[in-house]
């Protein structure tokens, strides 16, 4: 491995931290923001690490620093699809995410996505709006209290998070952890588990300046 100066050594830890914790890489620009310089001293201390075998880059994504291959087996974060907010039936099928993001091998086998979480359905449990939820899909059995983003057959807009609940043979309950919001009753043939929560990565909240 080649000698790596202290400022290439600390933005290595920092990506390192990042993607760790926010389940994704950094931009160029919050590479920049976390240590006070440009966007051009960002890409070049980035471009030196690529240099060096310790990252690798492409150039026309936005978040495409990742580790070479063989670290990233090692450290056992592979990307899955990614999107911003909850998103619909048709975009989790079509799996049309503009982004990815890395997590561990044994959960991204579970056909994952994730998502950032923008509701409070689930505040009461911990699942906070910013937090990025991990889910699998194409769950064909759903249990009591598994914690879904529920679509409907005929309405393509997923709900927030709610935890599963059968009512009777012919109904279901979706239940908030929200002392706020209602339990919503529906007919179990109109209801889709667009996935079924798997994970919850905390996004990244930065050092301290």
């Amino acid at each position: 491995m080649k000698k790596l100066t202290q400022r290439q050594q600390e933005v290595l830890d920092f990506i390192s931290s990042y993607i760790l914790s926010n389940g994704r890489s950094p931009t160029l620009r919050e590479i920049g923001d976390e240590f006070g310089f440009s966007h051009y001293a960002a890409r070049c201390v980035v471009v030196a690490l690529v240099n060096k075998g310790m990252l690798e880059r492409n150039d026309k994504e936005l978040r495409s620093i990742a580790f070479p291959l063989e670290e990233r087996k090692e450290r056992e974060n592979i990307p899955v699809s990614f999107y911003q907010s909850e998103p619909t039936l048709q975009e989790i099928e079509e799996d049309s995410a503009p982004d990815k993001i890395f997590i561990k091998r044994a959960l991204a086998e579970k056909n994952t996505f994730a998502f950032r979480v923008t509701g409070e359905s689930m505040r009461n449990a911990g699942i906070l709006p910013g937090d990025i939820a991990l889910m699998e899909k194409g769950v064909t059995k759903i249990n009591q209290d598994d914690i879904i983003l529920p679509a409907f057959s005929d309405d393509n807009r997923p709900l927030e998070l709610r935890k599963y609940h059968p009512a009777g043979n012919e109904y279901v309950e979706l239940w908030p952890e929200n002392d706020t919001m209602g339990i919503i009753k529906v007919s179990k043939y109109n209801l889709i588990a667009a996935g079924r929560l798997i994970g919850i990565q905390r996004a990244y909240k930065g050092r301290n300046k």
